[in-house]
C-alpha cells in the first residue's frame, strides 16, 4: 500500500505507512498542518518541545496508540540569544577540541574573566581514542600552564540502563587506542558516514549535554571555537535549536585563523602537529574520513601507521567511512607516492573543530 497522508471531515491528520497500519498524526493548531522539522510544538504534553520527525513504525505511547509517534528535543527557554563578545554569561560549557583554535578562544574567556573562570562555567574536553598523543599533551599542558579545570570526557556503552552514557577520565587514563570509537561501531553495527555522523554525535556531542545535566543544569550557552573566516559555520550554529544555545565569540571579536596563528607562535607552548596550509591537519580524529583525499594522504605519508585502525574497521564492517572516495587501504597505497597536486582537497566540516 502507498504511503498517504490525508485529512478526514473532521480536520484530523492521518497517516497510512507501508504495512497498511493507519493512525493519527499530531499536528499544529496554528496552521493545521502536520508539523515539519523545527517547528515548536504549540500545546498538549509536548508543548514547548522543538518537532524533529514522525515515527510510523509505532505509537506515540502505549497509552495513545491512535497517534503516530514523534521525535523531539528540548530547546532552552531562559537565555538570551542576543549575546556577544569573550565575557561570555553562565551557565556555560566551553567545547575545548584540543586544537589550536578552541584553546584560542579558551585564554579569550579565561582573560576576559580576569584569569579565572566562574564556577558555573565548565570546560570539557570530548576523547574518542583516535586523537594523536601530541593532542592529548596539549590539552594536558592548557590544563596545567593555564591553570584550568578542564573535564575530559568519554563515551560509555553500558550492559544496563541508561545505556548510553559519558565517564570522566584524566590525561593519565584517557584512551589512546580508540576505545570508545570500538564501542561505538560495535554498539551500532555501522561506520559513521557523511550522512550519518554518529561519531561526532555520540562521542562528542551527548557526552558533553549528559554531563552537563548530571551537574543539574537544564539549560545553557555551549560555547564553540568558530572564527571570523568561517561564517557558514556560525550561521549554521547559532541556528541549532537546542536545549543549549551556541556562542561564536570569536566570530563576534573578528579573530580569523591568522590571530591564531600568530598568538601561538608567541606562546610558549604549543600543538605539536605540523601544519599544513594554517591548519593542523592531524588534529582531532587523526585520520578521520571528513578530512581532505590530499590532507588524508599527506598525512599518511608521513604516518602510515595511523591507517591501520581504520582498515581494520573498513574490513571488519565489509563497508566504507565514504563511498565516495577510496577506502583506506587504497588511500595507504596511494600515499606512498608524493600527493598529486591535481587531487581535491574534499574536506567536510562537524562539531569535532580546531
Amino acid at each position: 500500500m502507498k504511503n498517504e497522508r490525508f485529512k478526514d471531515d473532521n480536520g484530523d491528520w492521518f497517516y497510512t505507512n507501508t504495512q497498511g497500519v493507519t493512525k493519527k498524526l499530531l499536528f499544529s493548531s496554528d496552521t493545521n498542518k502536520p508539523y515539519t522539522n523545527g517547528d515548536t510544538i504549540l500545546d498538549g504534553k509536548f508543548e514547548g518541545r522543538v518537532f524533529t520527525q514522525y515515527r510510523y513504525d509505532r505509537a506515540i505511547s502505549m497509552y495513545d496508540s491512535d497517534y503516530w509517534g514523534i521525535k523531539t528535543r528540548v530547546v532552552a527557554k531562559e537565555l538570551s540569544r542576543d549575546v556577544t563578545g569573550y565575557k561570555i554569561p553562565t551557565p556555560a560549557v566551553i567545547s575545548f577540541s584540543g586544537g589550536r583554535t578552541s584553546a584560542f578562544m579558551l585564554k579569550q574567556i579565561v582573560n576576559a574573566y580576569g584569569g579565572k573562570l566562574p564556577e558555573d562555567i565548565k570546560v570539557c574536553f570530548a576523547n574518542t581514542g583516535r586523537e594523536l598523543p601530541e593532542t592529548l599533551d596539549f590539552v594536558h599542558e592548557v590544563q596545567t600552564m593555564w591553570d584550568i579545570d578542564i573535564h575530559w570526557l568519554e563515551l560509555e556503552i553500558n550492559d544496563e540502563t541508561p545505556i548510553w552514557s559519558q565517564k570522566e577520565v584524566t590525561y593519565e587514563t584517557a584512551s589512546r587506542e580508540g576505545e570508545p570509537f570500538d564501542e561505538l561501531i560495535i554498539k551500532t553495527q555501522m561506520l559513521p558516514n557523511l550522512h550519518k555522523r554518529i561519531c561526532t554525535i555520540e562521542m562528542k556531542i551527548k557526552p558533553i549535554e549528559r554531563f552537563m545535566q548530571s551537574l543539574g543544569y537544564t539549560e545553557w550557552y555551549s560555547c564553540l571555537g568558530l572564527r571570523y573566516d568561517e561564517p557558514k559555520r556560525v550561521v549554521d550554529a547559532r541556528a541549532q535549536q537546542q536545549r543549549y544555545i551556541n556562542l561564536c565569540p570569536m566570530y563576534d571579536a573578528q579573530h580569523t585563523n591568522e590571530d591564531v596563528l600568530d598568538f601561538w607562535r608567541k606562546n610558549n607552548f604549543d600543538l605539536r602537529i605540523p601544519t599544513i596550509n594554517g591548519k593542523a591537519a592531524a588534529g582531532n580524529c587523526d585520520l578521520c574520513f571528513l578530512k581532505g583525499m590530499k590532507t588524508t594522504l599527506q598525512i599518511m605519508h608521513e604516518r602510515p601507521d595511523l591507517a591501520q585502525w581504520w582498515i581494520e574497521k573498513e574490513t571488519i564492517m565489509e563497508r566504507s567511512f565514504r563511498h565516495n572516495r577510496p577506502n583506506y587501504i587504497s588511500l595507504l597505497d596511494l600515499s606512498k607516492e608524493t600527493p598529486k597536486e591535481y587531487i581535491e582537497d574534499d574536506s567536510f566540516t562537524c562539531f569535532c573543530h580546531d
